[in-house]
């Protein structure tokens, strides 16, 4: 049908129409619903209302029609927190019609910005959106294409060798044996598969199959991680106490558990420990990088592993009770 096309990536249809000059973009789930929606909106457009005329491109209504057509069904729910958190640090281009907004306002903006996680994120959204709004034609130019944050030093660091033996000496039950699967296994903290851990393992190959949850979700990929006799049994043996919990609890008391040895770091912390580990026990890079579902090797050693002088194969070994599976 014409203007109307099926998009094969995200299972829907996408209708496009210029008018004006301007090009009209919907989506939807059918054929039918895409078209009425078109004709709704070619109607909008082509109606004259000086007031709408006014308010037209205003940032905060394209922003949200971009995060909730282009972004939300797609991701996980901590990037929709984060892309909903660099739409509140932009309050002040909200009312603004993005035509009219410049490279110097959005420098302005960011130079009164803390330098730290947020701010990138904030850049890298913004940059996203327009860049998205460019491609549709109803911006000539993205402003914020060039423009530069400075990056913060904040970067995580894996546990030190030291950390890892003052948490592994004071974990107590129930919370041990579940913070000891995401160091043998660099698992995300909702990748860990509270409710039935045991239906995700290949018992006979030793491999834990987990679903990947970095991406477009709409395709579920996963990754594989091998394990050892070790590691098995203790997932196996503590089955009762991971299915009582779930991702948000344990991250609290982990963090709260961490807060009283004054340990900086998460749940996360246990990603950066394990590829720091396996580095050091000489897994082979590519190894390291899939079973932590990355597409690139150069993406786990440069963020993800970190220096330990104190830390050896051995005394990895002899910390872990050799739970860690080195090839």
């Amino acid at each position: 049908m014409k203007n109307i096309q099926y998009r094969i990536i995200d299972k829907r249809y996408i209708g496009r129409k210029q008018i004006n000059g301007k090009i009209i973009t919907v989506y939807a789930k059918t054929q039918k619903e895409c078209l009425d929606k078109l004709k709704e909106s070619i109607r909008q457009a082509t109606s004259f209302n000086p007031k709408q005329e006014k308010n037209k491109y205003l940032f905060k209504d394209l922003y949200m029609s971009w995060y909730k057509q282009e972004k939300e069904p797609f991701i996980t729910s901590g990037t929709k927190r984060d892309i909903i958190l660099a739409f509140n640090k932009l309050d002040c281009f909200h009312n603004i019609n993005i035509n009219k907004l410049t490279k110097q306002e959005i420098i302005n903006k960011f130079n009164k910005m803390e330098d730290n996680r947020s701010k990138e994120k904030a850049r890298l959204y913004l940059n996203a959106f327009l860049k998205y709004y460019q491609n549709e034609g109803i911006l000539k130019i993205n402003p914020c294409a060039n423009v530069k944050v400075k990056k913060s030093n904040n970067r995580k660091q894996a546990f030190t060798y030291e950390q890892q033996k003052l948490i592994l000496d004071n974990l107590k039950n129930p919370l041990k044996p579940i913070i000891l699967i995401y160091l043998l296994t660099g698992l995300r903290k909702r990748e860990l598969n509270y409710k039935s851990i045991e239906n995700d393992i290949d018992f006979e190959n030793k491999v834990l199959k987990a679903v990947n949850l970095k991406g477009r979700n709409l395709i579920k990929r996963y990754k594989y991680i091998k394990l050892t006799n070790k590691t098995l049994k203790l997932i196996m043996d503590n089955l009762d106490k991971i299915h009582s919990f779930n991702s948000e609890t344990v991250y609290k008391e982990f963090s709260k558990f961490l807060k009283n040895l004054k340990i900086n770091g998460s749940i996360v912390t246990c990603r950066h420990t394990f590829a720091t580990n396996c580095f050091y026990l000489n897994k082979p890079d590519l190894v390291i990088s899939r079973e932590m579902g990355h597409s690139r090797t150069q993406l786990t050693k440069d963020v993800y592993t970190d220096i330990d002088f104190h830390l050896t194969a051995d005394k990895i070994r002899e910390l872990y009770n050799n739970c860690y599976n080195e090839n």
